[in-house]
């Protein structure tokens, strides 16, 4: 304790230089002090001053490491400016509201149209699966498909069917 006490000038230089930094080089310097006052030192230390230096950067470089594992205010600020894309309650309504014309526009398709196209666009059936449970060709299930997606396209002025299966995700998450 009495050689830190002492020699603090030189061994807050000399840090400062290591560490390009004569506040880290204190701050260095501080917890070594308080370090060596919990502690006792059994053996006899050969060189006591290379062994402060020595303690005090491995304090200064675990500092480090542990202040690197926290974000800095910058990173903070990007964070919290970072935006909501949660649907807000408009854009909620809205996809309710559209869901609603789908399903109107889907009780106006004949029945085998509408479970096909129910099948395909909720369950994500394909045109195989489909074609072996109604016994027709895939050919046919997708000519269905194909007018029942273009019957909704029409009735609700959508443009595709992964936009209509977006909005039912978000809606059905809820």
């Amino acid at each position: 304790m009495a050689l830190l006490i002492s020699a603090y000038p030189d061994l807050k230089r000399r840090l400062a230089g290591r560490l390009g930094s004569v506040d880290l080089a204190q701050e260095a310097l501080h917890d070594t002090y308080m370090r060596l006052r919990r502690t006792e030192i059994a053996d006899e230390v050969r060189n006591p001053k290379s062994y402060l230096m020595s303690m005090a950067l491995n304090i200064a470089s675990n500092s480090a490491r542990a202040e690197r594992k926290h974000l800095s205010a910058a990173e903070v600020t990007l964070m919290i400016d970072l935006p909501d894309d949660a649907p807000d309650p408009l854009r909620h309504a809205e996809a309710r509201s559209e869901l609603a014309a789908v399903e109107r526009a889907l009780q106006k398709l004949p029945p085998r149209r509408r479970a096909i196209m129910k099948r395909v666009w909720i369950e994500g059936a394909t045109y195989k699966e489909l074609a072996l449970e109604y016994t027709v060709s895939e050919r046919t299930i997708r000519h269905e498909v194909l007018l029942a997606t273009r019957h909704l396209h029409e009735a609700t002025e959508v443009f595709s069917v992964e936009a209509l299966q977006d909005q039912l995700s978000q809606v059905s998450s809820k």
